[in-house]
């Protein structure tokens, strides 16, 4: 990657020791800050842009900054965690299926966080990081599954995958859930929670206690 500055970074490649997913999850988490600090300048009239091009007018002024969530995929679901735990303007997170890195898995959070994961687990899902995490959430938290599901059903991948030879499709991580039915349900509880947490909504639709009539494939776990 080259940077406006001239400098080339160079992303090495997926390590599978905790260190290193550790380590990834650090660099995504301090991105994410780096958004928000960036946002902040927009929103108090300033331009954050490297070359100095002109932003739109009347941008600044027009962020809420006061109702940020984050949420992610596998790695990116771990650094929601990682961001909430060290960044008080984040408010609310969710967890895509994703295991934890870092020292939020110890200390917990004390703001509202969501755990969504699959049908490939039976009961609380079994990465060794879920359990202290979970036991050391102290505001709103809640744990959903996806019924028969696999880890990318969260992702483009099981949109795409009907479009694929059979072959193909089975080493994807998908699942047996049909495409729009997962796409439907994980959007719809995405937005519950976020309407519940950061505009104060109540889920009329029962979407984050799971078995609701509009989307029984998200089953409650705890």
């Amino acid at each position: 990657m080259e940077f406006p500055d001239g400098r080339v970074v160079v992303n090495r490649p997926d390590d599978a020791s905790d260190e290193a997913r550790t380590a990834a999850v650090e660099v995504r988490a301090a991105d994410l800050r780096f958004v928000l600090d960036q946002l902040t300048v927009v929103e108090e009239g300033g331009n954050p842009d490297a070359e100095g091009r002109p932003l739109p007018r009347g941008l600044g002024g027009t962020l809420d900054l006061t109702r940020v969530g984050a949420f992610g995929h596998s790695r990116g679901g771990a650094a929601s965690a990682a961001v909430m735990h060290l960044d008080e303007r984040v408010r609310a997170g969710v967890d895509l299926d994703g295991a934890l890195y870092g020292p939020v898995v110890e200390h917990g959070l004390d703001r509202p966080f969501l755990l969504m994961d699959t049908a490939v687990h039976d009961g609380l899902n079994e990465d060794a990081s879920w359990p202290p995490f979970w036991a050391r959430l102290s505001d709103w938290h809640r744990c959903l599954r996806l019924a028969d599901a696999d880890h990318n059903c969260f992702t483009d991948i099981v949109a795409i995958a009907p479009q694929l030879p059979e072959p193909v499709r089975d080493t994807l991580q998908i699942g047996a859930i049909p495409a729009d039915r997962a796409v439907a349900a994980v959007r719809a509880t995405m937005r519950a929670f976020f309407d519940l947490q950061l505009r104060g909504r109540p889920d009329t639709g029962h979407l984050l206690w799971g078995a609701s009539q509009r989307c029984p494939e998200i089953e409650y776990i705890a």
